[in-house]
């Protein structure tokens, strides 16, 4: 048996890696990832890593690994089509052979019914019927050769107008019914959508799954917007609208923005940005943010700006926080939603505020300072105590010590007692059932983590970076070997194409250091796995090790004028602003510590 790409990426959306690898490997939560001993070498620690958001498990050892389907037929030792098979009967997945089975051929009738559902509100759009329709749209600024190039459709103001016309086209009535496209009532079988706007919501393979409906009553106990029910190929909560090309224009330009609406999302398509996505009439889910960080970790949200928008933002920055996204806000003046804001101001303005939006945790502050009195300690308290869900959310260590340093520089208080308040006390209850004990991260003796070890991650991850920190003082003895084989490669001008697999092949490492390797392996694969939060991580690191050494350095007093000169530095040091001009100052103060 054969099958679609299209009908494969569908099996890989609905299959999660950790339950398909869970089943042979016992797994034990690592952040935001699982790791256990990998079932394809002699493994006695831990090194098979499995990540949930990427959807794909990899052994950082022997290399083997790739995404559910691959794991299974490696494991199982059967082929590609048997484990798809397999999975899809396992797991109770519909998935279309090309020359199938009754269960293929009942799924390619449910997408032909839609098509032709489709088809019949395309055509219905520009009749006399649908004046209504037209001059609504017009009123939002959407024109005929817009609602032509979005295929939005209208369903007439009658009884059973597309459930009379898909009968007639020779459509099984319970086919029909089970795709939501009408209900069987008291006096008779009925339209679902009814005097609405259709908006066509498609699968990431392209595939028309279901309909949204925007009334054009003027009644208030009708639904303003109504969308097609849970069926045999659509689940709402694990849809997004607006995907087009197969997502590979969100690929491409490795970002999305997420909006309320289809208008929002018309809108924005109309005026070039194509990554707009909306939620299907829902707030936003952990499975919608799974579907999304399959092709981008970077996310701008764009919710409306009234009090419902806003705690629906709130709630998004939790969701897409715990799946590792890197997140921006918008924020909108004199305009209620982004639909509004670009049909006013135009693309340039709406760039300028996408210039100027803010990152997660400043847009959080600056919705909670409303909140509370900042002069008032009990207040203070309470605005501190907001934060506990966001750092409950964040799985990366790098990001957690950024903003604790940035909460205590905007408070004024110690960096200890929010550790202690925001982390330390602050653990999340794990829902997974493969969760058995929550671990945490070794912390060392003076403060949160352990620099050294974000360092290490960040060499491996990518060992051009080697030369910024191969004279730093590591102490640790896994580290020095690490240094140690770097310089080797370096000096011999080797290349390596798995170094954690070669550094445990020297035979030099023992039992505790081979499994600290794996461990940091994860942090590689959490805080660095693109060349955003390479960048990012990079310049925490040189500024960790550079406020290290300076304070390393101010404790030496007996040199009056070096001591004056190291405290000119530690201004300085607090108002840079680019990475340039922080290597230009290290560079100043490696010369006075000369």
């Amino acid at each position: 048996m054969k099958y679609k790409s299209e009908d494969i990426d569908l099996l890989l959306q609905q299959l999660h890696i950790e339950k398909v690898v869970g089943e042979f490997v016992d797994l034990k939560k690592s952040g935001a990832n699982y790791k256990g001993l990998c079932p394809f070498h002699q493994d006695s620690n831990p090194s098979f890593v499995v990540s949930p958001s990427k959807n794909i498990c990899k052994c950082f050892v022997c290399g083997a690994g790739g995404n559910p389907i691959k794991f299974y037929s490696e494991y199982k030792k059967i082929s590609f089509v048997e484990a798809v098979e397999d999975l899809a009967k396992k797991y109770n997945i519909p998935i279309t052979g090309v020359v199938g089975s009754a269960k293929s051929d009942e799924n390619r009738e449910y997408y032909e019914i839609m098509d032709e559902a489709h088809t019949y509100f395309k055509q219905e759009i520009f009749k006399n019927s649908a004046r209504d329709a037209l001059e609504y749209l017009s009123k939002r600024k959407i024109n005929p050769k817009l609602i032509k190039e979005n295929e939005i459709g209208y369903a007439p103001n009658g009884w059973s107008g597309l459930f009379d016309y898909l009968l007639t086209a020779g459509y099984n009535k319970k086919k029909i019914l089970d795709l939501g496209l009408a209900k069987e009532g008291e006096k008779g079988v009925y339209d679902s959508f009814r005097n609405r706007i259709i908006f066509p919501i498609y699968s990431i393979s392209g595939r028309v799954i279901a309909f949204g409906g925007r009334s054009l009553e003027d009644n208030k106990d009708i639904p303003k917007y109504i969308n097609s029910q849970e069926t045999p190929i659509f689940s709402k909560g694990k849809n997004l609208y607006g995907f087009i090309q197969k997502g590979t224009n969100i690929k491409k330009k490795n970002y999305s923005i997420l909006m309320e609406g289809y208008m929002d999302v018309l809108s924005a398509h109309s005026y070039g940005f194509d990554v707009a996505l909306a939620p299907l009439g829902t707030a936003l889910t952990e499975e919608q943010a799974q579907l999304l960080k399959r092709y981008t970790n970077n996310v701008l949200l764009s919710f409306d700006m009234d009090s419902a928008g806003q705690k629906a933002t709130e709630r998004a920055i939790m969701i897409l926080k715990s799946e590792g996204f890197n997140i921006r806000v918008l924020v909108y003046k004199d305009a209620k939603d982004p639909d509004d804001y670009l049909k006013s101001y135009g693309k340039d303005a709406f760039l300028k505020v996408v210039k100027e939006s803010l990152e997660a945790f400043d847009y959080l502050y600056e919705r909670y300072s409303m909140e509370y009195s900042l002069d008032d300690h009990m207040s203070k308290q309470n605005f501190i105590n907001r934060f506990r869900d966001f750092f409950q959310c964040i799985e990366s260590d790098l990001e957690k010590s950024l903003y604790i340093d940035k909460l205590g520089k905007s408070l004024n208080i110690d960096l200890d007692i929010l550790k202690t308040i925001l982390i330390t006390n602050n653990k999340k209850r794990s829902k997974n059932t493969y969760e058995k004990k929550e671990e945490t991260r070794e912390l060392d003796e003076k403060g949160l983590y352990n620099l050294e070890k974000l360092t290490l991650a960040l060499v491996l991850a990518q060992n051009e970076y080697f030369d910024y920190f191969k004279n730093k003082s590591i102490t640790s003895s896994l580290g020095k070997k690490i240094f140690l084989y770097l310089e080797f490669l370096q000096e011999n001008e080797k290349k390596s194409r798995n170094i954690i697999k070669d550094v445990i092949s020297t035979g030099n490492l023992t039992d505790k250091e081979e499994k600290e390797l794996v461990d940091i392996s994860l942090l590689s694969l959490d805080d660095y796995s693109n060349k955003t939060q390479v960048e990012k991580g990079f310049e925490i690191i040189f500024m960790s090790w550079f406020i290290l050494e300076l304070k390393e350095s101010l404790k030496e007093r007996s040199n009056l004028l070096k001591h004056i000169k190291l405290k000119k530095i530690e201004d300085k040091l607090k108002q840079t602003n680019s990475f340039n001009d922080l290597q230009a100052l290290y560079e100043e103060f490696e010369s006075i510590n000369a």
